[in-house]
């Protein structure tokens, strides 16, 4: 099966996000993390190795480790290791090659198409230098695109931008600062205005604001170190560890401890959260005021903005979100996870090339829809015909053979010092390594033989004597100068093509398989490797896109446990599929979890009581909240936008209300209120109640059929279920079931309604083409709630009492498996792809992951 390969190679991280079929997910670069350092090791018999293996050896060889040098790129300095000299250029395609080398082995075969990233900020020479790093890793002609046109890719995935919504990006990650501004129209998203960007600004500067805040404290202990003994350069390089640390946990705790090992000494230096801010608030002003020149060169103003998009692992700094909000007036939105966002973009964003969406007719990166203005700005060039010969336009443009940009420099010579046999040069499957080059030898390693270097003095950066305080602002003395644009040529993103083609990878035209309802393609059943799902309204010009699901298996297998928050009584997956939102009573919050890396991104506070169910509009942009209390004193139904994660209303229904449905035309929202007997029906344009419909005592659940002609409710204490008409808003017939119906789901695939029977232990099945019972299924003991897989073959049920999850068969109408979770399970969320269900575990404030296609 095929895959495309998305890579952000980063300041400190470097972080690989993988598309197929439908779905967009992290690849595991780490050995504890998805995410690995950016940092290169020269062993002892010349050999180079990344990562985590090599920054376990950095503590004890510091001299023969590189970090941050991608800030060096463009620097005719080499970067000494262990005495050699190695080019900046060499040093990143080793790290790339690393990666190629682990994707293929672990995916068995190298992928359809590859997007890398690079700063907004980058000039042609450097994003030229660029274009280089993948032919010492042995890839052939890769796209590439800046860091926050990929995270914008990612966010219109998930996020489903309105036309006319303009958002900017604010990324602030290891070593650089980039700010642009996007406006989504019909035809994409298109940057707004001129990219701008700092230089040297991100994460590592932080992390030397607290060094030189442990020298300070300290009274100056780092500045008397002897910086020729080797233990002492064992000794900082421990403390950097431990200062990045602290940096962490202060987005966290209100304070920690950096423990200090120096040569014959050992204290403790405690740092606030309110001093740590204090260390870096001139910086965080000077992005925020570089993030206001860009929104200027837009003309945009901070009120014409949906909301401010924060990418990078810095921007989870809880001063970044707060001082935006308070200078520009507008919502900040982390966008799934910040240090992933990038990658995650970037792998939609190869999946759309891979379809043909990113090629022009002749083989260029021309990708439909992208426009730029024909008079070059700031140095950038046109794109299009002659556009390849102009570096770095565009995005990633080449020749028309589709090999490098014609003028672009080839490959340069070999840094001295590399090994034949480094990682990345050779037997990765990638192909050989270029050879030779023309004349560019400005740009491998240059400088003294290793002999010169060796012998200058050691420098002790700590013998100032000025106290600790942030890295100097932008344009202050001694401050490094930030970049401008990087081009900043007007254009019309890739992503046109891309949202048309992710809406397949992202789910994005299937939310019938969240909502249940959707068009009615039968499937025959059988055991064929995927089934084609039905087809869903994308949310690209109202279009539709079919989907591809994974075939359902009798038996799945148990995936990971992950926190979902106390108690985590209901979930559902976002019809993109890449995000899973549970109701958490207790603390009257919503959980949002990211798909891709399974962790919590997220937590929306909900004042108005304790959220009990969720439901999604059609197009993913609002869920509505079922909110109740057990005195029965709260009876609401909140919304929430999506897109910036907040509650944008209340509407009070009859009594406590549960789960709820949209109309797939998504009109109405029907909400069945369990003690008083009735659906109340409210008109979503204006979110006020427009009807009550009478059924019969204590509604449960609502579901629409594939059609939207007809509504199912399941009414708890009558032991039925009723069918509603949907345009005359009348319930038409009663369906007698067994004892407390709790819960009902469509199965989109056949004329099936199936319905779990809390107090009978049992699951009834009901052929909607004449609404009689046509089987009774006995399950575990308390069944609350039932869910079937996309393409039909399969359902869901959890048993709460038993800690067990039925899998039935539709087509034998008996069980399967019977597969244990954790403690209470009371709901079954399945992603539209069909791959994965997410069961809520009430008392263990958790979810367990079952592999639905095996």
């Amino acid at each position: 099966m095929g895959y495309n390969l998305g890579v952000d190679l980063g300041t400190t991280f470097v972080a690989a996000a993988v598309a197929r079929d439908s779905r967009v997910e992290m690849f595991t670069l780490g050995d504890r993390t998805v995410v690995t350092p950016a940092v290169v090791f020269l062993r002892e018999d010349g050999n180079l190795v990344t990562g985590d293996a090599a920054n376990r050896r950095a503590v004890s060889n510091p001299d023969r480790v590189a970090r941050e040098f991608k800030r060096r790129l463009g620097d005719p300095t080499p970067v000494v290791l262990g005495g050699s000299p190695y080019a900046v250029t060499t040093l990143l395609g080793t790290l790339l090659g690393d990666v190629l080398g682990r994707v293929t082995e672990t995916e068995g075969g190298k992928p359809d198409s590859v997007v890398l990233t690079h700063p907004a900020n980058w000039g042609p020479f450097r994003r030229e230098l660029f274009e280089e790093v993948p032919q010492f890793a042995g890839l052939t002609g890769p796209d590439t695109v800046t860091e926050p046109e990929a995270a914008a890719a990612h966010y219109a995935a998930s996020r489903h931008l309105s036309d006319g919504e303009v958002i900017a990006v604010y990324d602030l990650g290891g070593g650089t600062f980039d700010a642009t501004v996007l406006r989504k129209h019909p035809g994409g998203i298109e940057i707004l205005g001129s990219p701008e960007g700092i230089e040297r600004l991100g994460g590592v500067d932080f992390d030397e604001a607290i060094l030189s805040h442990v020298n300070y404290s300290s009274g100056g202990a780092l500045a008397e170190l002897d910086m020729s003994d080797p233990q002492t350069a064992i000794a900082l390089a421990r403390l950097r560890q431990d200062c990045v640390l602290a940096k962490e946990a202060l987005s966290i705790d209100s304070e920690t401890t950096i423990p200090v090992f120096l040569p014959g000494r050992h204290f403790d230096i405690r740092l606030t959260r309110g001093e740590f801010e204090d260390m870096i608030r001139a910086p965080i002003e000077s992005t925020i005021g570089t993030l206001s020149r860009t929104l200027r060169s837009a003309q945009v103003e901070p009120t014409n903005l949906s909301a401010v998009l924060l990418v990078g692992g810095s921007s989870r700094i809880p001063l970044v979100s707060r001082m935006i909000s308070e200078e520009l007036g507008r919502p900040t939105v982390v966008d799934a996870h910040p240090k992933y966002a990038v990658a995650l973009g970037a792998a939609t964003l190869a999946a759309a090339s891979a379809s043909g969406a990113g090629r022009g007719s002749e083989g260029g990166a021309a990708w439909p829809g992208v426009v730029v203005s024909a008079a070059p700005e700031q140095g950038g060039a046109p794109f299009g015909a002659g556009a390849a010969a102009a570096a770095g336009a565009g995005l990633g443009a080449r020749a028309a053979s589709g090999g490098p940009s014609a003028g672009a420099a080839t490959m340069p010579p070999r840094a001295p010092g590399v090994a034949q046999g480094a990682p990345g040069q050779q037997g990765n499957g990638w192909g050989p390594p270029p050879q030779g080059g023309n004349g560019q030898a400005q740009r491998a390693a240059a400088g003294p033989p290793p002999q010169q270097q060796r012998q200058q003095p050691q420098h002790n950066q700590f013998q100032q004597g000025s106290p600790p305080g942030p890295p100097p602002a932008p344009g202050a003395p001694g401050a490094p100068q930030g970049g401008g644009s990087g081009g900043g040529n007007r254009k019309v993103l890739a992503i046109v093509a891309a949202v048309v083609v992710l809406l397949a990878l992202a789910g994005g035209g299937t939310w019938w398989a969240l909502n249940r309802s959707g068009s009615s393609t039968p499937t025959d059943g059988g055991a064929s490797t995927t089934a084609t799902a039905a087809t869903g309204t994308g949310t690209a010009g109202g279009g539709t896109t079919p989907v591809t699901v994974a075939a359902s298996v009798p038996v799945p297998s148990l995936g990971q446990t992950i926190p979902a928050g106390k108690p985590a009584g209901f979930a559902v997956v976002s019809p993109s599929g890449r995000q899973v939102y549970v109701a958490n009573r207790a603390t009257k919050t919503v959980t949002v979890i990211d798909t891709s890396v399974n962790k919590i991104t997220a937590t929306i506070p909900v004042d108005a009581g304790p959220p009990q169910y969720l439901a999604f509009a059609p197009d993913g942009k609002k869920i509505y909240v079922s909110i109740w209390d057990d005195a029965k004193t709260i009876a609401d139904v909140a919304v929430i936008d999506t897109t910036t994660n907040s509650i944008i209303a209340n509407i009070k229904v009859d009594t406590r209300p549960f789960l709820a449905a949209v109309t797939p035309d998504g009109s109405k929202l029907w909400v069945p209120n369990h003690d008083s007997g009735s659906i109340s029906i409210i008109d979503t344009s204006t979110n006020t109640v427009v009807n009550t419909l009478k059924v019969a005592p204590n509604p449960h659940w609502i579901e629409f059929s594939t059609d939207g002609t007809k509504a199912y409710t399941a009414n708890h204490e009558s032991n039925v279920i009723s069918v509603l008409d949907v345009a005359n808003e009348s319930e038409i017939a009663q369906i007698p079931v067994d004892k407390s119906p709790h819960s009902l789901a469509v199965n989109h695939q056949r004329p099936l309604v199936a319905n779990v029977n809390y107090d009978s232990n049992t699951v009834t099945m009901i052929s909607t083409d004449n609404d009689q019972v046509v089987a009774r299924i006995p399950v575990g003991k308390n069944p609350q709630e039932i869910t079937w897989a996309p393409d039909g073959r399969f359902a869901y049920v959890v048993n709460v009492a038993d800690n067990t999850v039925s899998v039935i068969s539709a087509d034998s109408n008996s069980v399967t498996a019977t597969l244990p979770v954790g403690l209470s399970p009371t709901s079954v969320a399945v992603t539209p792809d069909g791959r994965t269900g997410y069961v809520t575990n009430l008392t263990d404030g958790t979810l367990s992951m079952l592999n639905l296609a095996g």
